[in-house]
């Protein structure tokens, strides 16, 4: 998994409760907020504050503990997917195939003699997802924002809450480089989460947001002129030439998909964020669509190497208000590697 971080106006925006848009100039794009905007929303004690989430792979040790917008909580993406699950009691901790505590695998339910079938870094089925999110202080009416040193890791964990159901969902702009510039402290000091009986519901309330493997196959046999698959991979992933990481050594792309144009190399999606980690202007990011034939009019699904990178994606297209997108959460990893990969076309 390390290898992976070294090798995201329609009628939902009615939903985004009042509070956390009042009194917040200069708001213009949906699913952002600007670190001034923040700011001034924690400082707010006539408003309800939001629950704030710094994202990355792995404890917080490596970025968190060095300094984090105060009031924000941490949150590891192992908390929210897996490749393997491995029994903690068997095991040497490089083995678990995670890099959850025990804490955050009690949360779901999982105990230390506790395995679960390989899952390739999709999410969590619902019954230990919806704990999860709970765990961290989540439920169907919150209102969240969140940050990381990675965009992609903000919107890997910002479109699970929207599969799930939490509609108040927002990304800091620039993320905590942009909370830094703008003149604002940061913190050293551990914010304990506040856990919420349950997350509100049972089943996701988006689950069109999330395809799978026998769609997307399905999608290509019958040669739908209705669903785009969109690469957002790197031109060279997508023509064939490299392969997305050192675990995914497979080359090539899913038969018919278009490109999304992600950067030239494996984790820079330059074509998407700025260089100081801001999102670029959503006209932009259509327009370069467009010019591949990825469009608002068709079902759009994302995908990557491991649904990371179309997580980004897929968010982008939730911020401009496109109605009919998913995230293929397989991705190229079980796609081309999985149990299935023999009846999955290829090109």
């Amino acid at each position: 998994m390390n290898i992976r971080i070294q090798s995201l106006l329609t009628i939902s925006l009615l939903l985004f409760p009042l509070n956390l848009l009042a009194g917040m100039p200069g708001t213009t794009t949906r699913g952002l907020i600007s670190a001034h905007e923040l700011h001034s929303l924690l400082e707010d004690s006539d408003k309800n504050s939001p629950l704030v989430i710094e994202v990355g792979w792995g404890g917080p040790e490596e970025l968190y503990d060095k300094g984090h917008i105060p009031g924000s909580i941490h949150v590891n993406t192992d908390e929210i997917e897996f490749d393997m699950f491995n029994a903690r009691s068997s095991v040497e901790p490089k083995e678990l195939g995670r890099s959850t505590t025990l804490e955050q695998d009690l949360a779901k339910g999982l105990t230390a003699e506790d395995t679960l079938p390989r899952n390739w870094w999709n999410i969590y089925p619902d019954k230990y997802l919806f704990p999860a999110l709970a765990d961290m202080g989540v439920d169907v009416n919150s209102s969240v924002i969140l940050y990381a040193k990675d965009p992609t890791a903000a919107a890997r964990l910002a479109w699970t809450m929207l599969y799930a159901g939490v509609s108040d969902i927002r990304i800091v702009n620039g993320g905590l480089q942009a909370w830094e510039e703008a003149g604002f402290e940061v913190s050293q000091t551990p914010v304990a989460r506040t856990p919420v009986e349950n997350f509100g519901t049972a089943k996701p309330l988006h689950p069109e947001y999330l395809v799978d493997i026998p769609f997307v196959r399905n999608a290509i046999v019958s040669n739908s002129s209705d669903v785009i698959i969109a690469d957002i991979r790197t031109k060279l992933e997508y023509d064939g030439h490299a392969a997305p990481y050192s675990y995914i050594p497979t080359k090539g792309r899913i038969k018919n998909a278009h490109w999304g144009k992600a950067g030239d190399g494996p984790w820079t999606m330059e074509s998407y964020v700025n260089a100081d980690g801001t999102f670029k202007d959503l006209t932009e990011i259509e327009r370069m669509w467009a010019e591949n034939g990825i469009t608002r009019d068709k079902h759009v699904a994302f995908y990557c190497g491991t649904a990371w990178r179309s997580s980004l994606a897929f968010y982008f297209a939730h911020m401009m208000g496109w109605e009919r997108i998913s995230n293929f959460d397989s991705s190229w990893y079980e796609w081309s590697m999985g149990p299935e990969a023999a009846s999955n076309p290829i090109e």
